[in-house]
C-alpha cells in the first residue's frame, strides 16, 4: 500500500476511534479512554509513515513518538498524547490481581480527547487529508518540515 493511502487511512480510522471514544464517554463507559488511545496511536503511525518509518508491532506511544525526528512540527502535539499508552494497556485487560481500572473523570477524558483531536486536525491539514471523504490519498504525504 502506498504511503499516501496508508497515511490517509490511519487518520480516517483515528477520527472514527475518537468519535467512538466520545460516544462511549457520554455513557460513562470505561472503554472510552482505550479507544481514545487507539486514535492517538493511529495518528502517530500516520506521521511515522510520512517519515518512511515502520514501527512494527510496538504500541508504546512514547517510543513511537521518539522515532519521529525533532524537526517535525507535529511532534510536540504527539508528545501531548503519548501518555495515553497507559490506557491502551491497563484498560485492555484486568490487572494480574483481577482489578479493573476505573475510568478517568469526565474532565480528564475531555482534556485528553481534545488533545487527540488537535493532533488529528494538525496531521490531516499537514498531509492534505480530507477526513470527510471516505477515501482518497494524502495529498502531501512526505515528511513535514
Amino acid at each position: 500500500m502506498s504511503a499516501e493511502v496508508l497515511i490517509a487511512s490511519h487518520l480516517r480510522i483515528a477520527r472514527e476511534d475518537l468519535a467512538g471514544a466520545r460516544q462511549l464517554a457520554s455513557t460513562g463507559n470505561r472503554n472510552a479512554m482505550y479507544l481514545c488511545s487507539q486514535a492517538a496511536e493511529k495518528i502517530i503511525r500516520a506521521v511515522l509513515t510520512s517519515e518512511g518509518k515502520n514501527a512494527g508491532i510496538k504500541h508504546q506511544l512514547d517510543e513511537l513518538v521518539d522515532m519521529i525526528p525533532d524537526e517535525n512540527p507535529l511532534k510536540p502535539g504527539l508528545r501531548a498524547i503519548q501518555d495515553l499508552t497507559d490506557y491502551a494497556t491497563s484498560y485492555r485487560s484486568p490487572s494480574p490481581k483481577g482489578r479493573i481500572k476505573m475510568p478517568p473523570s469526565k474532565l480528564e477524558f475531555e482534556r485528553d480527547a481534545d488533545a487527540v483531536e488537535a493532533a488529528l486536525e494538525s496531521a490531516a491539514q499537514r498531509f492534505g487529508v480530507d477526513l470527510d471523504k471516505p477515501d482518497g490519498p494524502a495529498r502531501t504525504p512526505g515528511p513535514v518540515r
